[in-house]
């Protein structure tokens, strides 16, 4: 039996401009998601997160689900939408899910036996902090050690690239290499292939005093919040879209030297900014105006229209009380943390 964790993920700063081609920086942050694994005869999967108990199947209905996911995300890839294979591996308590991110496991190892995984870690599902990315990359590594297959980091994360398909159709694959790898990832849309790009030698000190809000459910899902901005006149659009890709690049700088001011005042002209394209909320920016007035910094994350925040404050005491104040729960973490790990 072995048990590996890996972190969660953030976006930084970038979100939005990097759809436009501009880059993005995202964090490992230290809220793991754990996968034990043993070898079994058939598949068994058990997320404590969801329910206490195990689903299994046999090792042959694992394979036949794998086989049609795959099948309907080629078909689906062709359509150009991905609605049927959402509602299959979403089906039946994402049955069809649990299945194929292990059959594929399995198959891409090289592996003919059966698995026994139990998951375990810190929840919010679906709050925009890399939780299927933490799981894809967790399982991978912990069925490849029960098995006691020799696998390095690339290959890891190129499984679990794989894994995320199965739920996200077409991701850029920048979230499972921070869960992956670890530390801050340098992400921007590319042809061929995307540029994904650790930051770990530029910047290997995990980053301190930054603090997470989840302000609620998105109203709007990734899709229409991306809609949204590119329904924007476009000469109104462009200029704050390279402004926030300019910030991503002062932003490395910034946290290479651990200039913490420049951090804050980055942070707070990309909320100004994504405000301004009209992907914040009335919540978020209550809670950025309260932290900006002790003298931090907050933003929204991801897409926005709710979900995660990140926050920053030289006085993390200070800053969580300001948080609880308003209501919500701050939560505390450390970001650019160790990546996957047994």
């Amino acid at each position: 039996m072995v048990t590996v964790s890996a972190p969660g993920k953030v976006h930084l700063i970038g979100e939005h401009s990097v759809v436009y081609g501009e880059p993005a920086i995202i964090a490992a942050i230290g809220l793991q998601t754990t996968v034990t694994a043993e070898k079994a005869e058939n598949v068994s999967y058990l997320d404590k997160r969801f329910s206490p108990i195990p689903r299994e199947w046999s090792l042959d209905d694992v394979v036949e689900t794998t086989q049609q996911v795959q099948k309907l995300w080629d078909s689906c890839k062709e359509k150009g939408t991905f609605s049927d294979l959402f509602a299959f591996v979403r089906s039946d308590g994402y049955s069809g899910y649990r299945k194929a991110v292990v059959g594929i496991t399995l198959h891409e190892l090289g592996i003919h036996g059966g698995v026994s995984v139990t998951i375990d870690g810190a929840g919010m599902v679906g709050a925009g902090i890399g939780s299927s990315s933490s799981l894809a990359v967790a399982l991978v590594k912990a069925i490849a050690t029960v098995y006691e297959k020799s696998i390095s980091l690339e290959r890891v994360n190129d499984i679990a690239f794989k894994l995320e398909q199965v739920i996200h159709g077409t991701p850029s694959g920048g979230d499972n290499a921070a869960c992956c790898f670890g530390g801050l990832i340098w992400f921007r849309k590319n042809q061929p292939k995307n540029d994904i790009i650790s930051l770990k030698d530029e910047i290997p000190h995990k980053l301190e005093n930054f603090v997470l809000v989840y302000t609620g459910p998105p109203e709007k899902n990734t899709g229409e919040l991306v809609q949204l901005v590119k329904d924007k006149p476009e000469d109104f659009r462009t200029p704050r879209v390279k402004a926030l890709g300019e910030a991503t690049v002062q932003m490395k700088t910034a946290l290479k030297n651990k200039d913490y001011n420049t951090v804050r005042t980055l942070m707070n002209l990309t909320q100004k900014t994504l405000a301004e394209l009209g992907v914040s909320t009335p919540t978020i920016d209550k809670i950025a105006e309260a932290v900006r007035d002790i003298g931090g910094a907050a933003k929204l994350c991801g897409a926005g229209g709710g979900g995660i925040m990140l926050c920053h404050h030289a006085d993390r005491v200070k800053l969580a009380q300001t948080i609880t104040n308003l209501g919500f729960e701050p939560i505390e973490v450390d970001l650019g943390v160790e990546g996957v790990k047994l």
